[in-house]
C-alpha cells in the first residue's frame, strides 16, 4: 500500500471523531419523537395497561435529548404504573429519582388517590428535611383541553384542604419554547376557589401553551402547586386572530422614509394624522416634509 495513503488512514484514525451537530430540523425531529412516546406511554396509562406504559416511557428517563420536564413527566407515569401494579419498590425508586432532579415536585396526578398521595409524602419526609403536608395545601383545577390562540382560557382552581393557608393563587403560562412565564393572579369567587382568565398569544399557526397552578401564603411563599415551570401542563391550542400587528414605528415604510429622510440631509419632518384632509401618498397617514 502506497505509504501516502497508510500515513493518512493513521491521521485519520488518531483524530478524535467530530459530534455531529444536529440542524434546527433534526432538532425539532428529536423532540417530536420524544413527545411522541410521551403521548404513547400517556395512553396507555390511561387504558390501564401499566406494563406497556412503563416499557415505553423508560427510553425517555434515559434519553439526553429530553428536556428536564420530559424526564419528570416520564418518570411520574412510571412511577404511578409501578405503585398500581403492588410494586412499592420499584414505585419508590422511581419516585427517588424525581425528587433527586427536583425536590420541591408536586405530582401531577389528577386521581386524588389518598394512598399514592400518602406514599409520595411520607417518601418526601424521609428524604426531603424540613418537609410538613400538614402545614401545605392540595389544589384540584379544571382547565380546558383545548383553546385559540389569542382567546382567554378559564381556569377554576380549588382547594380542597388548607384553604385557609391559601392567600393567593396565580397561574403561570408561557408558549412552549419561550423561558420566562408570564403569572396571573385568579380571583377568588368563594368556598376555596379561584378563577383566571389567561389570554394567550394569538398566532396564524397552532401551538402548544404550557402552565402550571402555584398556591401562596400570605407571606408569597409557595404552599402548593398543580405542575411547576420545570414540568408544565399543556393545552393545545389552534389558530386564532392573527399574529400581533407590529407597532406603527416599526412598519418598513416608516422605516424606509426616515431612512431616505435621513440620506436626503432633511433636518426635519412632521408626521400628520390620517384623520386629516390629506390622505398623503404613504398610507395610512400622510407625511410632510419641512426643511
Amino acid at each position: 500500500m502506497d505509504r501516502a495513503v497508510i500515513a493518512a488512514l493513521l491521521l485519520a484514525l488518531a483524530l478524535p471523531a467530530q459530534a455531529q451537530v444536529p440542524t434546527p430540523a433534526e432538532a425539532a425531529a428529536q423532540v417530536q419523537t420524544i413527545e411522541e412516546f410521551l403521548g404513547r406511554g400517556k395512553q396507555l396509562f390511561e387504558e390501564q395497561e401499566y406494563a406497556a406504559a412503563i416499557q415505553t416511557l423508560a427510553p425517555v428517563t434515559r434519553d439526553a435529548r429530553a428536556t428536564r420536564a420530559q424526564r419528570l413527566r416520564a418518570l411520574e407515569l412510571i412511577a404511578l404504573s409501578h405503585f398500581i401494579r403492588a410494586d412499592e419498590g420499584a414505585a419508590r425508586a422511581t419516585f427517588e429519582r424525581i425528587l433527586d432532579i427536583d425536590p420541591g415536585y408536586q405530582l401531577r396526578d389528577t386521581s386524588g388517590s389518598p394512598k399514592i398521595r400518602s406514599f409520595f409524602d411520607d417518601l418526601k419526609k424521609q428524604l426531603i428535611p424540613g418537609y410538613d403536608p400538614a402545614a401545605g395545601a392540595d389544589l384540584e383545577h379544571a382547565a380546558p383541553t383545548a383553546g385559540t390562540a389569542g382567546r382567554p382560557l378559564e381556569i377554576e382552581v380549588r382547594a380542597i384542604r388548607g384553604s385557609e393557608r391559601v392567600f393567593e393563587v396565580v397561574v403561570g403560562t408561557r408558549r412552549r419554547g419561550e423561558l420566562a412565564y408570564r403569572t396571573l393572579a385568579a380571583g377568588a369567587v368563594g368556598n376555596g376557589t379561584w378563577r383566571a382568565r389567561p389570554t394567550s398569544d394569538p398566532s396564524t399557526q397552532p401551538y402548544v401553551l404550557e402552565y402550571y397552578v402555584e398556591a401562596r401564603d400570605a407571606g408569597g411563599g409557595p404552599i402548593a402547586r398543580i405542575a411547576g415551570p420545570d414540568a408544565p401542563l399543556e393545552i393545545a391550542l389552534t389558530a386564532g386572530a392573527g399574529e400581533t400587528r407590529r407597532p406603527w414605528y416599526g412598519r418598513w415604510y416608516v422605516i424606509a422614509g426616515g431612512a431616505a429622510i435621513l440620506a436626503a440631509g432633511i433636518t426635519g419632518f412632521a408626521i400628520a394624522a390620517s384623520a386629516g384632509p390629506d390622505p398623503g401618498t404613504l398610507p395610512p397617514g400622510s407625511v410632510t416634509v419641512t426643511k
